[in-house]
């Protein structure tokens, strides 16, 4: 899918698999080189320890119940450059690891890759959609609400957790 056509830039939305090698391989290298500082890896994964450590990584999230998760991937010039990931489940389906490079930002990009992986919880019928955000990470708790989120916060946590009924 071609999100937007700029001069000399062209971004791209492809899903991935952790389940297929080649998908893996592109994707260690990547979130190694995204999560060397532990502010950037507690942002998108909290209970995630650092240091970064791929195996750990989709052993964590990406092993039980593969068949259920949708992966994408923005890409620039066929270089990954943003992530999200989305667990779909009849009532509700939960997004997770949204990402996007830090020189990639403010461009309405991570907006988009929201929206996207959004269609794919309505396409399969989920009742709504919820992600789990640090209460510190304002950015990404402004993409959620602007995008049409209500915030559940939760007492004694460090996250809020945000969702999106659909009807």
């Amino acid at each position: 899918m071609l999100i937007s056509t700029m001069v000399d830039q062209e971004y791209t939305l492809e899903e991935i698999s952790y389940s297929r090698k080649e998908d893996r391989r592109i994707m260690e290298s990547v979130l190694k080189s995204w999560f060397t500082d532990p502010k950037t890896l507690n942002f998108v994964s909290p209970e995630f320890k650092y240091p970064f450590d791929f195996i750990r990584w989709t052993k964590l999230y990406y092993k039980d119940d593969i068949s259920k998760i949708t992966t994408l991937v923005l890409k620039q010039n066929n270089w990954v450059i943003g992530h999200v990931s989305i667990k779909i489940e009849e009532e509700n389906s939960k997004i997770f690891h949204i990402f996007l490079n830090q020189e990639h930002r403010g461009k309405g990009l991570a907006i988009k890759m929201l929206n996207e992986i959004e269609n794919y919880g309505k396409e399969s019928g989920t009742k709504s959609i919820q992600a789990s955000v640090q209460k510190n990470n304002r950015i990404c708790l402004k993409l959620f609400t602007r995008s049409g989120y209500r915030s559940k916060s939760l007492k004694n946590s460090k996250s809020t957790v945000l969702v999106k009924n659909f009807k």
